[in-house]
């Protein structure tokens, strides 16, 4: 009895199987959705691209989820193109606005803030304003982007947008505040006593080798002068290289303040880039 129980279930189980058209257009929407979900993207786009090509009518939110699909594999430039293909043709649909906001993010993505805040300025819902302010923080804008945090606090947006701005207004402060050196300060100060400068940037080993090989080459061109006068070719030779290392000196301190401020800018931005502000 068990068995044919058994045989019976698999039988029905068969016929329904049959009866399944899977290459119906709302079984394969069904199926691509369900991909979506899984986080399956490449395979859900190949899926709602048979579905489009299935279909009798055009889908935007078929072409929206697959722009979606698109970037989140990584795949930006395909995103911007499908997202783009929507805005074209229904420039003035209920989609628009939300189709603005996706190209903004994925040019925010792509590192190209300017763009995004272009495309941004098209809406005007707290959370486009918002990312307008990240797009500026990631320019090193900070006081713009403060302002425009504090502007978007005193209008009481969304729950949600209010609890995510408190942490990018204080991330502003914290930006315009960063622990940066001075390039003038570091370069007068080597200019005074070589290594300094240097030191000031925490490069104790480089200030070392600074001082002794200036101190010592400086030494021997003295030595030159003083043996045999101004005729002397020791003295010029280790005259010159004293000089061409001491203004190396000065110029290392500099560049080395700049790549102290540039690196501890990315250090802090990056933490940016971990925020997902997609919708």
């Amino acid at each position: 009895m068990i068995c044919l129980v058994i045989l019976f279930l698999l039988v029905v189980s068969g016929i329904n199987a049959d009866s399944i058209d899977y290459n119906h257009p709302p079984n394969i929407r069904k199926f691509a959705d369900y991909l979506y979900d899984q986080g399956d993207y490449l395979a859900a786009v190949g899926e709602y691209q048979r579905y489009l090509f299935y279909n009798l009518k055009d889908d935007d939110q078929a072409w929206y989820r697959i722009g979606l699909s698109y970037r989140a594999t990584g795949q930006i430039d395909k995103a911007l193109n499908v997202f783009n293909r929507i805005l074209k043709k229904q420039p003035d649909s209920q989609l628009a606005s939300t189709i603005y906001y996706q190209i903004a993010y994925s040019y925010f993505l792509a590192n190209e803030y300017e763009k995004a805040i272009k495309f941004l300025t098209q809406t005007n819902d707290p959370q486009s304003r918002q990312l307008i302010g990240i797009n500026l923080l990631m320019l090193k804008r900070w006081d713009s982007a403060l302002d425009l945090f504090n502007q978007l606090e005193s209008e009481s947006p969304p729950a949600n947008v209010r609890e995510s701005n408190a942490v990018y207004q204080k991330l502003a402060v914290e930006g315009k505040h960063l622990p940066r050196k001075s390039p003038i300060l570091a370069g007068c100060l080597s200019a005074v006593i070589p290594g300094t400068g240097k030191i000031y940037n925490g490069r104790v080993a480089d200030a070392v080798n600074a001082m002794i090989t200036i101190g010592l080459s400086g030494w021997l061109a003295y030595d030159g002068f003083h043996q045999n006068g101004v005729d002397s070719v020791k003295g010029w030779t280790f005259g010159a290289a004293a000089s061409v290392f001491y203004l190396g000196n000065v110029y290392g301190s500099v560049i080395a303040s700049q790549i102290h401020n540039q690196q501890i800018e990315l250090e802090f931005l990056d933490q940016l880039k971990c925020v997902d502000t997609g919708r």
